[in-house]
């Protein structure tokens, strides 16, 4: 199956992500960001590298038809395997989307505060030494925690779970690292990021993957809110940070819609697109600790120093959402760990 189709970047993300310096790296290239990225990349440079734990035994990368040639197999938890990946490869711009908690059933403390932070620390003390043109950090909009409603990157952090507790830690080490040895290094805050490859048991594509077949999954309380934006969107505004790491070194940068979307809402607008007759059953599943009836963006802070704004409003990613799971048959993918729902 061709794939290229889901990896198309406007003509101004080509021009900046084609003035990057070269080779690329991305840490993190099997998750579900990561992936992305990297085939985005790709498809307009060929000294792009990504960089995971196992590059054998991945779904999404048999899923998007990575090649292995494109793939360094390393460890970011141990520093052995870090300085040789560097001694060898010698990245220049680097995306590092390597995360561990971020879901509820990434649980391990020790290990979220490894790879969330001491890798990222041990990434940033080795490019210290070679020498790097951007680094460009994945951080989360779970930084914010209990100040959940349009904050300001100037606001305070209130982080609520472990996860939030190592994003933050991270996004004051880019400030360090950014204001006082002056390196080119952007913490990126990202909302609720969704398209294709996303985890099969995450809110949108089990949402729309049930509204295909015209029912609905349990779902949370209907004020929940969320602000949801568009992979495409995300890369390109990676490339565009990589683009501007020198002159705003050691920001943090809201990266999401910069509009409040509540379940309710997101569940009418795939009623509409799936045409569906009957209402969804709010509160059929238990709300999550750190569910929020105010979780959205303000991204003006991005939109002045990075010129970017996201291009993929709700309903049109929601609808390439459903024409991607119809073609790559999501309900039966071998990947699909939920198609006996």
């Amino acid at each position: 199956m061709d794939h290229s189709k889901y990896f198309q970047l406007d003509d101004k993300s080509i021009e900046q992500l084609k003035s990057l310096e070269g080779p690329i790296a991305v840490f993190g290239a099997g998750g579900f960001i990561g992936v992305n990225l990297l085939h985005y990349l790709l498809r307009h440079r060929n000294d792009v590298m990504g960089i995971s734990h196992d590059k054998f035994n991945n779904w999404r990368f048999a899923a998007t038809s990575t090649s292995h040639a494109n793939i360094l197999s390393c460890d970011i938890n141990d520093f052995t395997q870090l300085k040789l990946l560097f001694e060898n490869f010698k990245p220049r711009t680097i995306f590092n989307l390597a995360a561990y908690g971020a879901y509820s059933k990434q649980k391990e403390y020790k290990k979220i505060y490894y790879t969330n932070f001491d890798s990222s620390i041990d990434i940033l003390e080795l490019l210290k030494v070679q020498g790097f043109s951007a680094y460009i950090h994945a951080g989360s909009s779970s930084e914010y925690g209990l100040n959940s409603a349009e904050p300001k990157e100037t606001d305070q952090l209130i982080p609520n779970s472990h996860y939030a507790v190592s994003k933050t830690a991270m996004s004051y080490a880019i400030k360090y690292y950014g204001m006082i040895e002056k390196l080119p290094v952007i913490n990126l805050r990202l909302y609720s990021t969704y398209g294709p490859w996303e985890e099969p048991d995450r809110l949108m594509p089990t949402l729309i993957s049930f509204a295909r077949n015209k029912k609905y999954p349990p779902l949370v309380e209907p004020e929940i809110s969320r602000d949801f934006i568009y992979i495409s969107d995300i890369c390109s505004a990676f490339i565009a940070a990589a683009a501007a790491a020198s002159s705003i070194r050691g920001a943090s940068i809201n990266i999401g819609s910069g509009k409040k979307t509540t379940i309710r809402e997101i569940a009418g607008r795939v009623k509409k697109l799936c045409k569906l007759s009957a209402d969804p059953s709010f509160g059929s599943m238990e709300n999550r600790h750190w569910d929020k009836t105010e979780w959205y963006a303000n991204i003006s802070f991005a939109k002045e120093k990075l010129n970017w704004s996201p291009a993929i409003e709700l309903d049109e990613g929601i609808g390439q959402i459903i024409q991607w799971q119809n073609e790559i048959d999501f309900d039966h993918a071998y990947w699909n760990y939920t198609r006996n729902k």
